[in-house]
């Protein structure tokens, strides 16, 4: 009789973890349709086994944002972020999960993929990490109809009177190289450029590199030292 109750107790308490965990959950992760049945490949994820989602959750972690569990394998893969360009196949089974932030609203869609302006004013690292964080990267412009779209739709309300006072981060850098400018996130040179006519420049500070480019409100590009503190826009 001893061990039947024990029994129960066990049974019970083992209940309310899973329905505390599938609370948490449910409360803390959504569960993201674009990402079922793909499997998707990058350099900050983890692989781990897995009995359940449940204990899938577990190894997520404090700064994890993103985790996907197939139940036939058995197999947990935690991501810091999850990005639509890194799906790289489709391979059946697999479900994932992110996390809500301050980034779920304000997105702007163009072309497949996601846009927010962040009015906040950093550097261009503090930009990227902040962008990241949300499942992001600084934006690229591949083209002359996306660079418009972002100065007609995400720059349209932005003005003041020195343009050079009211810039907005882009991922372009030439830090690797001088004057070989790459998008940061895909590590690929400019296809595209858009540039003011006095840019890209070295002499708004000779004593520090320029290596961070940022744009005008009017979509012109412009390259100043990465430390300067300006508005950004994160895609996905």
């Amino acid at each position: 009789m001893m061990t039947l109750h024990i029994n129960s107790i066990s049974i019970f308490l083992w209940m309310q973890t899973v329905l505390i965990t599938s609370e948490i959950i449910a409360n803390l992760y959504t569960q993201q349709p674009r990402y079922t049945g793909k499997f998707l490949t990058s350099v900050n994820k983890k692989e781990f086994k897995a009995e359940s989602v449940v204990a899938c959750l577990a190894f997520c972690g404090p700064l994890c944002t993103c985790f996907g569990y197939q139940q036939s394998t058995k197999r947990c893969r935690v991501f810091d972020f999850c990005l639509d360009r890194d799906v790289s196949f489709t391979e059946g089974g697999w479900v994932y999960y992110t996390s809500p932030s301050e980034c779920d609203e304000g997105w702007v869609t163009y072309g497949g993929h996601d846009y927010m302006m962040n009015t906040t004013r950093v550097s261009q690292p503090e930009a990227m990490r902040i962008c990241q964080q949300c499942g992001a990267y600084l934006v690229e412009m591949n083209d002359a109809d996306e660079n418009n779209w972002i100065k007609q739709t995400i720059l349209k309300d932005i003005y003041c009177t020195d343009k050079y006072d009211c810039t907005t981060w882009t991922g372009g850098n030439d830090i690797q190289t001088e004057g070989d400018f790459i998008w940061g996130a895909s590590n690929t040179p400019f296809s595209y450029t858009n540039w003011d006519s006095i840019n890209p420049d070295n002499s708004y500070d000779l004593s520090k590199p320029i290596d961070c480019v940022d744009m005008f409100y009017d979509g012109q590009w412009n390259d100043r030292p990465c430390d300067f503190q300006a508005s950004f826009i994160c895609e996905r």
